[in-house]
């Protein structure tokens, strides 16, 4: 073989590596993100915005399309093309961006020219069930307590106000607070109430499970009996993590739900008034929440200042 014909060969292989390489990295951010959900509510949008202005020609006639809902498609199609990158590029706002998505996607159905001809809105409400059901985590192990799978039961036993409780009764010792500007959670499932022992008598309290909880600005605030409380506050802008499975059960937690950062609604959850339904990921902020029991993983917290007033 000449040096040509070598020299030909490596720029091929070398070539190759890289495209072989970069599939390999479009792969794995692919994986990492409901990719197809994302790309189903962005052919939606387009679908539903561009018929009333799409026009063609056949001879010397121009045919257009020109209908009243010509605003109303461009607007709902931008807006389920925004949820459909927003699933690229901000993944862990899926939930969210799902239940936007197929909101749009039925009212497109009315306003505009049948949600793009019903193809526009059968794309965006599959891609919405898509974005809804992704996870990035392996299913857990069948359980004996219903976990969020089972939501049909969770919203049968909110709706009721009893929250299914379970007949045991699991030991601990004194609620404590915690408030915090922001938390972000990943893996949340939400399994009924339990009883704990708080403060030395039987108490309901709901029971949580992450797989990581992120806490900014935090502020703990625990009793230790005799009048004297124990302040454990974390450095300014720190964010606190737990990485693996923490089981928490609270007493009372409010904040507000953030929707893609854009729109803030309040929540305020007790043991008769528990969730209805528990995303798998969510960011809360002005969160606080009245504990009785965490265990599970261990949550580090840097350059925290400890008071005992």
């Amino acid at each position: 073989m000449d040096a040509d014909a070598k020299w030909g060969t490596a720029r091929w292989r070398a070539w190759w590596r890289r495209t072989c390489r970069a599939w390999r990295g479009f792969r794995d951010w692919r994986r990492s993100r409901p990719f197809t959900a994302g790309a189903l509510l962005v052919l939606s949008g387009v679908v539903i915005a561009l018929p009333p202005y799409a026009g063609f020609r056949v001879g010397d006639v121009l045919v257009s399309i020109t209908t009243v809902g010509g605003v109303s498609a461009l607007l709902i199609g931008a807006l389920l093309g925004i949820c459909g990158l927003s699933l690229w590029l901000r993944p862990r706002f899926r939930f969210a961006a799902g239940v936007a998505a197929a909101l749009l996607s039925l009212v497109a159905l009315v306003v505009t020219n049948l949600g793009g001809f019903v193809v526009g809105t059968l794309a965006g409400l599959v891609g919405a069930a898509l974005a809804l059901a992704w996870t990035d985590r392996p299913r857990p192990p069948r359980r004996s307590v219903p976990r969020t799978g089972s939501s049909l039961l969770v919203v049968i036993a909110a709706a009721a106000g009893t929250g299914a409780p379970s007949a045991r009764e699991v030991p601990a010792g004194r609620s404590w607070t915690v408030s915090a500007s922001a938390v972000r959670l990943e893996g949340v499932a939400y399994h009924g109430i339990d009883r704990v022992v708080v403060d030395g008598r039987p108490t309901r309290a709901m029971r949580f499970t992450a797989h990581r909880v992120e806490v900014t600005d935090a502020v703990q605030v625990g009793d230790l009996g005799n009048g004297h409380e124990l302040v454990i506050t974390t450095a300014r802008d720190a964010t606190p993590a737990v990485a693996g499975s923490v089981d928490l059960f609270a007493l009372r937690v409010t904040g507000v739900f953030s929707v893609l950062g854009l729109i803030g609604i309040p929540f305020d959850f007790t043991p008769d008034h528990p969730p209805p339904l528990v995303p798998s990921a969510a960011v809360l902020t002005d969160v606080t929440a009245v504990n009785a029991l965490a265990s599970g993983s261990a949550l580090a917290v840097p350059d925290a200042e400890l008071v005992i007033r």
